[in-house]
């Protein structure tokens, strides 16, 4: 939704779009990376075979790639079939011959349009989490060693490193990173409590409440650079260049609401987001079609033209 918001030139002083890719990188990569973990830390403690081994890992290859590409595949072939008048219109194709089904289809770099440009950053990256489970699994008792270094590495990576949209995969890999490590630390620290069965004390709830109102206060402030920057003090450190430093922020706030539910998780738990969320690669790839409609940017009046792009974008998500 803040993709089609920042496309829709709502809030562009903030580039939101921005803000949703990272919170999408950082949010599947967490994902991916704590259900495969627990899968493999599950078979390690069954002392499994490789043929379970490999069975796991195929069944995740074919998972991310059956889950995503086919539906982009059926969007390239659709612009395809149009008119160029269209594919300029939608997806801003400069020109007629410029437009080679065989090369979108491959991920060529030159004809990433528009928001194609994030499908292969994201299907190359799920190929390297199996690797980085493996070698947490290596590591056993060593790996938060590992993971302090990596968590060091990433924050300055974010700092000083120069990322934006219809990049290659390196400047965004922080913040990819920075999901799968947030959900190794998960994964670690609840089956560390499960087997001593701690149980936080209202002291360290407290306290690791504040943390997170903290941390979501800087999020908050990094994506409007206002808020704390503002009301309290300027940004201790330097803004990064390009797109906002929002994944470590966003990872460990998941992290601590994974631990410690609180009425932050309820919220987004709200049917209506989660519908949403359940359409959200439907509504990334098509909403174009709508909100750049010729229909619906002749309409005048601004309620007119807010209504039809949501009735619209709901039907056809729903739809697809």
């Amino acid at each position: 939704m803040m993709v089609v918001m920042q496309h829709s030139n709502y809030l562009n002083d903030i580039n939101v779009g921005a803000t949703a890719v990272d919170a999408f990188f950082v949010l599947s990569s967490f994902l991916l990376t704590m259900l495969l973990l627990k899968k493999c830390v599950k078979m390690v403690s069954e002392s499994a075979g490789y043929g379970k081994w490999v069975s796991v890992m195929v069944d995740y290859f074919m998972k991310r790639f059956f889950r995503v590409y086919p539906f982009f595949a059926l969007v390239a072939l659709l612009l395809w079939w149009m008119p160029f008048e269209d594919k300029n219109r939608f997806y801003w194709i400069e020109s007629a011959d410029k437009y080679d089904l065989y090369k979108v289809l491959t991920f060529d770099y030159d004809h990433r349009y528009l928001m194609l440009w994030t499908l292969p950053l994201e299907i190359t990256y799920y190929l390297y989490i199996p690797l980085l489970v493996l070698a947490v699994l290596a590591l056993r008792q060593f790996w938060w060693i590992a993971a302090l270094i990596l968590q060091m590495w990433i924050v300055n990576d974010s700092l000083y490193t120069y990322k934006t949209h219809h990049m290659l995969l390196r400047p965004h890999i922080s913040t990819f990173l920075q999901g799968s490590l947030a959900a190794v630390v998960f994964v670690k620290f609840d089956a560390w409590r499960r087997a001593s069965a701690f149980e936080f004390s209202r002291c360290s709830a407290v306290a690791l409440r504040t943390v997170e109102c903290s941390m979501l206060v800087v999020l908050i402030s990094e994506c409007t650079r206002a808020v704390f920057y503002k009301w309290i003090h300027e940004p201790f450190v330097v803004a990064p260049p390009g797109d906002p430093f929002i994944s470590v922020w966003l990872a460990y706030i998941i992290v601590i609401e994974m631990i410690l539910p609180s009425p932050t998780s309820a919220a987004l738990e709200w049917n209506v987001l989660r519908y949403w969320g359940k359409v959200s690669f439907s509504l990334y790839l098509l909403h174009p079609f709508v909100i750049y409609s010729e229909r619906i940017q002749n309409l005048n009046n601004f309620y007119d033209r807010l209504f039809a792009k949501v009735v619209l974008l709901l039907s056809l998500t729903s739809a697809s």
